[in-house]
């Protein structure tokens, strides 16, 4: 006899202004197991786990926590029920350090006020029980994405909850902090803790959930046992129709050399003597760990970081590098944080599509904003890149993780850069959101622009890249041809760092 569901939810809807996003949803969650949550962008899962969790208040419908009807109309109230969550969008607070965040609301309490001694050993069990090397003095905005991402994670964890939503937070992890996520669940799961578990990453879904749902435009498709089921069959209940090639890798022509770096370095050590040639329409991959220097690479190419190096673009050494020479000189940057560095959250899709166009005046005349123009690249942008918005004045906050990356990806395309680096740029994104994505990516390669592709994802590299480099501690290590290298030996290289080329990789 199955065990009675320790979460049931019943007719869940929820609308907000121009859009449905869920539909009389129903979903159960049993004790003890892992129960998948998944769909495209848009589809309406980080909605339901923010009604579960208190974010958001549906407006029809029923929650019901071991049989007994409850209320959420807020995290706070979650908590006392039982119910904690590691949401798609960070929720530290940057100022304060890592004990502050993990022990916020429970700090240990003293004669005097605070036990700070006792607050960073808490603090350090929490870190230490899902495997984080990190300071548990350091404030949070001194560390990466992934390191505030596993800060979360020992949060939750810690809270020693019955019930655990997990919306995309392996999103920003590296392979060997998800693989300890991973065990760490498992350990949860047999002590009966219930989780919900939300990924873009199919090969995490099956690798440690029993059961599944689908959501697909707000509605529920399908509730599922994972067993005999096939990542294509998934895929084609996500998307509604069957995806042949996730990648679409296309043979494109490379031309001549267009960018060529040499000896790149940042004052903090993060990139050591970096060389390398970029050629036109060739996509190049860069690889490693998290603080290996691969982002920060990107970053300095670009101009976001101070650095001492020659960077050439067609045959034209770039002098005095920051954010708006880069552009000015044909190179786009996408971040890897795109709510931290790459939108207006508040303001609209518009606008955000605008703002690296205008410091060139491309919608200015007489040193006046033509906002007819704007308005009208806006639309042919969210048309071309399939954004969907209910129109181009809608803000940002209210789209999906998906169609907030298309418009970042969007921007660019618009001014025809010469040379872009995309860091992380599926993170996040469900799988058709992402073969849509990669095909852009191919298209600007198809155009003659060198594309530089930093990421996690060891099969996304594999699968776009024409070469992949390799950092460890601050040094390209590596080359490897994706025709011929396989995921383990990247992933050696990776980790201690083997030679494969010594000083410049051409």
């Amino acid at each position: 006899m199955a065990p009675e569901p320790v979460i049931r939810m019943r007719g869940i809807t929820k609308r907000f202004p121009g859009v449905t996003a869920l539909d009389g949803v129903d979903f159960d969650l049993l004790p003890g197991e892992i129960h998948a949550l998944v769909g495209e962008n848009g589809s309406g899962k980080s909605t339901l786990c923010k009604c579960l969790y208190g974010f958001v208040q549906s407006d029809e419908g029923v929650i019901e926590i071991n049989g007994a009807l409850v209320s959420i109309d807020s995290p706070h109230r979650a908590r006392e029920l039982g119910i904690a969550a590691i949401t798609q969008e960070l929720t530290l607070a940057p100022t304060l350090s890592v004990a502050e965040n993990i022990l916020m609301g429970r700090l240990p309490r003293g004669r005097f006020g605070i036990d700070w001694g006792a607050a960073r050993r808490q603090a350090r069990e929490a870190l230490d029980e899902i495997g984080a090397r990190i300071d548990e003095q350091a404030l949070v905005n001194s560390l990466s994405v992934e390191l505030q991402q596993e800060v979360e994670i020992a949060r939750a964890v810690y809270a020693q909850s019955p019930v655990l939503i997990l919306d995309e937070a392996t999103s920003s992890l590296s392979e060997s902090a998800t693989k300890r996520l991973m065990d760490k669940l498992e350990q949860l799961r047999s002590s009966g803790v219930a989780v919900v578990f939300v990924s873009h990453r199919l090969r995490e879904v099956f690798q440690c959930c029993s059961r599944v749902t689908v959501l697909r435009d707000g509605e529920r498709v399908v509730t599922m046992d994972l067993d005999g089921v096939t990542e294509s069959q998934l895929v084609t209940a996500m998307v509604g129709r069957t995806m042949e090639d996730l990648y679409g890798k296309r043979r494109i022509a490379k031309g001549d050399t267009l960018l060529s770096v040499r000896g790149l370095s940042t004052p903090d050590g993060k990139v050591q003597n970096a060389g390398f040639d970029l050629r036109a329409g060739e996509i190049l991959g860069i690889a490693g760990l998290v603080g290996s220097g691969k982002v920060e690479l990107g970053m300095a190419v670009y101009g976001a970081v101070p650095s001492s190096g020659d960077v050439t673009l067609e045959g034209r050494r770039l002098k005095h590098r920051n954010p708006r020479k880069g552009m000015a000189a044909g190179i786009g940057y996408v971040p890897d944080d795109r709510k931290r560095d790459a939108l207006l959250p508040t303001r609209s899709v518009r606008t955000n599509l605008s703002l690296p166009w205008l410091p060139f005046r491309k919608f200015s005349r007489l040193g006046f904003l033509d906002v007819r123009s704007e308005k009208v690249m806006a639309r042919e942008s969210c048309g071309d890149f399939g954004v969907r918005t209910p129109s181009t004045e809608f803000p940002m906050v209210l789209l999906s993780g998906g169609n907030q990356q298309k418009v970042v990806l969007a921007r660019w395309f618009a001014l025809t850069p010469k040379v872009v680096i995309f860091a992380e740029p599926t993170r996040g994104i469900d799988v058709g959101a992402k073969s849509e994505i990669y095909g852009f990516i191919q298209d600007l390669a198809e155009r003659g622009a060198g594309i530089i592709m930093i990421s996690s994802e060891m099969p996304e590299l594999l699968g776009v890249a024409d070469r992949i480099l390799v950092m460890y501690q601050g040094q390209l290590c590596g080359e490897f041809d994706p025709e011929t290298a396989g995921e383990e030996e990247i992933a050696h290289a990776a980790c201690i760092g083997e030679m494969k080329n010594m000083g410049v990789v051409a």
